[in-house]
């Protein structure tokens, strides 16, 4: 009789272990700061200088950058300066960056220069544009009135990982609309510019005011 009962143990347990293997999708947790509302007040209108990249790391950082504006206008809380090819303070605080130390003084002229209340600085710290695609970014802004950061962001998104698939998939079905492509949300996955588009729509995400 025993070989029966455990047969019939079994097709029970099988229902709920299908319902343990799928799992609602869910969010992608992200390291991010945003400052006491009083900071942010008067960080209006600002300048994304170009994105640098680590040491060790070959990316697109002009597209990931592109990316990041494109998103970051689609929040309207900023104005956004376009950066002038004259504007050499660019490379100037990049380098201070990797240092490890914000050149205060290279920040200052550049605000002024151009009426900014802040300049948003990012690296690259992960790229892999082909299958399965990953990016990894690392963005702070700095305020000219305060000299502090007033938002970061530190996160890496890996296709390889289940997590950025379920993340990636909640957020198509979201925010995208259907293209009529094969693929469907799946094609942000194949095509570089679409995963980059979506790292950068989520880092930007992270900015909710009460």
């Amino acid at each position: 009789m025993r070989a029966p009962l455990c047969l019939l143990a079994l097709a029970a347990a099988l229902p709920f272990a299908g319902c343990q293997i799928e799992r609602p999708l869910a969010e992608k947790p992200i390291n991010s700061y945003l400052a006491e509302p009083a900071d942010l007040a008067n960080v209006r209108r600002i300048m994304v200088l170009p994105f640098a990249h680590e040491t060790g790391v070959q990316a697109d950082c002009a597209q990931v950058r592109d990316a990041f504006v494109a998103a970051l206008q689609k929040l309207r809380r900023f104005e956004v300066v376009p950066l002038p090819e004259s504007a050499r303070e660019a490379e100037e605080l990049n380098a201070s960056i990797r240092r490890g130390r914000l050149s205060t003084d290279a920040m200052v002229r550049l605000c002024e220069r151009y009426a900014l209340d802040g300049v948003l600085v990012g690296t690259v710290t992960a790229w892999r544009a082909y299958t399965p695609p990953h990016l990894g970014m690392r963005t702070q802004m700095i305020s000219v009135h305060s000299g502090a950061t007033v938002w970061a962001v530190d996160a890496m998104y890996d296709s390889a990982d289940r997590t950025t698939v379920g993340d990636l998939e909640l957020f198509a079905t979201r925010a995208l609309s259907e293209d009529g492509s094969l693929h469907g949300w799946e094609l942000n996955l194949l095509a570089p510019g679409k995963f980059t588009s979506y790292v950068a729509h989520r880092f930007v995400g992270t900015w909710v005011e009460d």
